[in-house]
């Protein structure tokens, strides 16, 4: 399939819409604009495909000889969505992979509520306590996702979801599971108790085992930061804190990998519960 030659090729790195698009590359600058930047075929296919509020594409030509990029144009043009034509140089500047695809769209972020992370197969949601490390946060939405989990939730000083390798981490979940940012992580909590949410903190220190909680009952996940983990008064907000058995070698996890641990503990024991509602694999 060969879609229709561009009429306008930018082939500077001054353009005014190319300097715009890489000021997103910066997390005050995504929040400012509330937009952000995704990269490569698939992830455009799959938010074409929902749907999602895409205000742009951006390939090259030498991309758009592949097929199915070719046809995310012809699919961009049908839903009104505006094409942009860049030269192999731009979007390398662009391009925030080693190897670019040549395929890069401009997006709008879908705004949740703390009402949507009820909607879900397990009742469980995920917050983050100030997280640095983008690809761990991509990761634990993605496990999120894949465990039936309600959502996950960052605080102030967590690395934001929009970030390049965040995005790629969280593998498309980001566009199905539902995120949000609180600005209080005492009153997001306090939000909940009343709707019967038990806290569970992840604490290193902490001497109850992961495993000895029922969280076939609603539950918010705590998780800290990495290394240094939940502060205390973080820890404090938590009806548990539990910590997960390791080798005497070992005196901690990755947050993901942690995160992993205790959501598919809550994935057994809601299956033993028969509280899925469609087949887990």
């Amino acid at each position: 399939m060969n879609c229709q030659a561009p009429t306008e090729i930018i082939s500077s790195r001054s353009n005014r819409i190319v300097k715009y698009l890489k000021s997103l590359s910066l997390s005050r600058n995504r929040q400012k604009d509330g937009r952000f930047m995704v990269e490569g075929i698939r992830i455009t296919e799959e938010i074409l495909e929902q749907g999602r509020s895409v205000k742009k594409l951006i390939i090259s030509p030498l991309a758009a000889e592949n097929e199915r990029a070719a046809m995310l144009v012809e699919s961009a043009r049908g839903q009104g969505i505006e094409v942009m034509w860049v030269a192999e140089r731009v979007m390398d500047y662009l391009s925030e992979t080693k190897t670019s695809q040549g395929v890069l769209a401009l997006v709008e972020p879908r705004e949740f509520s703390e009402d949507d992370l009820l909607n879900s197969q397990m009742p469980m949601i995920i917050v983050a306590h100030l997280l640095q490390d983008p690809g761990n946060l991509g990761t634990i939405v993605r496990v999120a996702e894949a465990a039936g989990a309600g959502g996950v939730v960052t605080t102030p000083g967590t690395v934001d979801f929009y970030n390049p390798k965040a995005l790629r981490a969280t593998m498309g979940s980001i566009f199905r599971l539902p995120t949000l940012k609180t600005p209080s992580l005492e009153a997001f909590i306090g939000n909940f108790k009343p709707r019967g949410y038990q806290t569970v903190a992840a604490m290193v220190s902490a001497k109850p085992k992961y495993f000895d909680i029922d969280y076939t009952k609603p539950t918010i996940l705590l998780l800290g930061q990495e290394g240094a983990g939940l502060p205390p008064e973080a820890g404090k907000l938590a009806d548990y804190r539990v910590s997960i058995p390791m080798a005497t070698m070992i005196d901690s996890l990755n947050v993901a990998s942690a995160a992993s641990i205790i959501l598919y503990e809550a994935v057994r024991q809601n299956l033993s519960a028969g509280r899925y509602s469609q087949k887990i694999i």
